[in-house]
């Protein structure tokens, strides 16, 4: 023992012990940042771990079992995501871990160094080692910003599950039968309006006829005509417009259905 601390082995073990702890961190740091850009766009995403947040979050909407704490249910996920077996939590504080075991290490061996009569150069080279060791900790910290990306991961999951997924599976599946009705509503409405519009056209055109009668002049005759045709263009085109917005409706629900058995 006294010839292993004698020849600072104690200190290469510790470096070696730094260096690892270091770079955990910049291997967690460069998981939270695949998994922020995963996170930017969640319904598309193909991080297995995302679609199955995803996909376990619709289920219980399905089952009618709503989720009321989405932070709870965002944070509990985080903490089962693990890389070579080893949490991301355990990866975010690897500098913590590191620098209690270099901590308490040196301070043994300074201890003993003392009982041993080493002299004070000895200490003072381990004193120093253990101040860089925790600075190095610090500006890898300061470099990697593990912990803002897992506070920015967690902010970002939350905001989408609790503000954009939530309020549509409520509407999708607990109240299924107010959709429904706005829905109906929204189209009844549009329907209406465009009756209203050619009931309105088509007395005006019947006033026209009848208040310039015949015989009417030529130029006034290809006024009125190119009125009534424009009018009827008017009309097609917002039949079709209806017919668009009718079919791109039923296309978006098609589109959902395909989307729901794909994947549940």
């Amino acid at each position: 023992m006294k010839q292993f601390l004698e020849n600072y082995n104690l200190l290469f073990a510790m470096t070696i012990l730094t260096a690892l702890a270091i770079a955990f961190k910049c291997i967690g740091a460069i998981v939270y940042q695949m998994l922020l850009r995963d996170s930017e766009q969640v319904p598309s995403t193909k991080n297995k771990w995302i679609r199955a947040m995803y996909t376990k979050f619709e289920a219980c909407y399905k089952l009618k079992i709503p989720i009321h704490n989405p932070d709870c249910f965002v944070e509990n996920h985080m903490a089962q995501y693990h890389v070579f077996g080893i949490s991301l939590n355990t990866l975010e504080n690897t500098d913590i871990f590191c620098g209690l075991i270099v901590t308490a290490v040196t301070l043994l061996s300074i201890m003993c160094g003392i009982y041993y009569e080493f002299p004070l150069r000895w200490t003072l080279i381990h004193s120093m080692t253990l101040v860089c060791f925790l600075l190095f900790l610090a500006a890898g910290e300061l470099m990697f910003q593990v912990r803002h990306k897992r506070n920015l991961l967690h902010l970002q999951l939350l905001n989408y599950f609790e503000n954009t997924l939530q309020a549509k599976l409520e509407n999708q599946y607990l109240h299924p039968e107010e959709r429904r009705a706005y829905e109906n509503a929204y189209f009844d409405s549009e329907e209406d309006t465009g009756k209203n519009e050619k009931e309105q056209k088509e007395p005006m055109m019947a006033a026209s006829s009848e208040l310039f009668g015949n015989p009417i002049a030529p130029d006034m005759q290809e006024l009125i005509d190119s009125l009534l045709e424009e009018s009827k263009i008017d009309n097609d085109i917002n039949e079709q417009q209806e017919k668009l917005h009718a079919a791109a409706t039923t296309e978006k629900y098609r589109l959902v259905e395909e989307i729901i058995k794909e994947y549940f």
